[in-house]
């Protein structure tokens, strides 16, 4: 790997978050969490994948394995903020897919897309044990339930106004 890929900082930001870590490759879920909280767009890249497999020892296909397993782990750029819609059994039968709808057409995007301001993604999630509050969706760690579609609309304006933590 060349070290030109890297600018200095992200290299010694990298080692840093290794050295805490105890340059452990059992804590590789840990380290990744880290390494994509170190960019504003919430991904891991390429080139800090193969840089923590070189540092770690281990196959970059075992870096990629972890990424691609965990959903809050990412290899693609994401927004600002995360909305995952719900798409388990008990969101089905609640109704999910006009809380897709409602979602899609407020951000003008669809699933697996950033708005074009970056503020925020949309995806699919498998059940994040809500089902009591179905139809549901999770932005960050904060989960939204018995939603309609006027909810989900004014949740996402508020955190487009900066006004979210009140809800």
């Amino acid at each position: 790997m060349s070290k030109s890929l890297l600018d200095v900082n992200q290299y010694e930001e990298i080692d840093k978050i290794l050295k805490k870590h105890d340059m452990n490759k059992h804590n590789l879920v840990g380290i990744l969490a880290d390494v994509q909280d170190l960019s504003p767009e919430h991904y891991i890249t390429k080139e800090q994948a193969e840089y923590i497999s070189e540092r770690l020892g281990i196959f970059l296909s075992n870096v990629y394995d972890t990424i691609t397993f965990y959903s809050a782990l990412s290899d693609k750029p994401k927004g600002k903020y995360v909305i995952q819609v719900c798409n388990g059994p008990c969101c089905k039968v609640m109704k999910y897919e006009k809380i897709k709808d409602a979602i899609e057409k407020e951000l003008k995007t669809g699933i697996g897309e950033i708005t074009h301001d970056g503020m925020f993604s949309f995806e699919y999630s498998s059940c994040f044990g809500a089902c009591e509050i179905s139809p549901a969706i999770r932005i960050g760690e904060k989960i939204y339930g018995n939603l309609d579609e006027k909810k989900v609309v004014e949740i996402i304006r508020n955190y487009r106004g900066g006004t979210w933590e009140n809800l």
